[in-house]
């Protein structure tokens, strides 16, 4: 199995006009018929105006195959992406193996964090094993982690649903099991970056 992780910027005041396109396009043109939609979400930390959004495929043949097909449909290309296109800065594809089962998210979830962590040649396993047993607050729901192919190897993807501010905040950097997992895998750690998420109305994940 495979999962497609795509990131698109889109043009200050340009996101109402893509959301719309998407609400209302994606999922009665593409059903499941083009690949498996897993979350959809937009950003509001982090870099804004980006919408994240994860297919899931059989494997890398399957997805080139699927999205062969998605382009031979006219309701797609007409109907969708000749209004997505305009409202775009940038596209960002990555190819991620998931470590596990994805995690069932409670509906009173607020928002989700993306956190995409950086470490030396050829320790993503013991990485990925490391950000699985990460201490979280009681409150919070692992949706997943993943381990990166492409476009950079070497990263592991961690993904991790909050239900309010309060509950990320005890989950902050200087928070004591954050700064003891942090300082007890600082050998596997190059770099940390974050992203918070809203789902949107089409995505399986609220």
């Amino acid at each position: 199995m495979i999962h497609e992780y795509r990131t698109y910027t889109i043009e200050p005041g340009q996101l109402d006009t893509y959301l719309a396109l998407a609400e209302s396009k994606v999922v009665p043109i593409r059903n499941d018929d083009y690949g498996l939609l897993t979350a959809f979400w937009t950003s509001e930390f982090g870099v804004l105006n980006q919408v994240h959004h994860i297919w899931e495929y059989q494997s890398v043949d399957h997805r080139q195959q699927l999205r062969h097909e998605l382009a031979q449909n006219r309701r797609w290309c007409d109907e969708f992406l000749a209004g997505a296109w305009p409202t775009m800065q940038t596209q960002e594809v990555r190819f991620m193996r998931p470590q596990g089962q994805l995690g069932q998210i409670a509906s009173h979830s607020a928002f989700y964090e993306r956190r995409i962590y950086r470490c030396p040649a050829g320790k993503f396993t013991d990485l990925g094993l490391a950000v699985q047993g990460r201490p979280r607050d009681p409150a919070a729901s692992l949706f997943g982690v993943w381990i990166s192919e492409s476009p950079q190897p070497n990263e592991v993807v961690e993904i991790v649903a909050y239900p309010d501010l309060h509950s990320r905040l005890a989950d902050r950097t200087t928070a004591a099991p954050q700064r003891d997992w942090l300082s007890q895998h600082a050998a596997l750690l190059q770099h940390v970056e974050s992203t918070m998420l809203l789902p949107i109305g089409i995505s399986p994940v609220k």
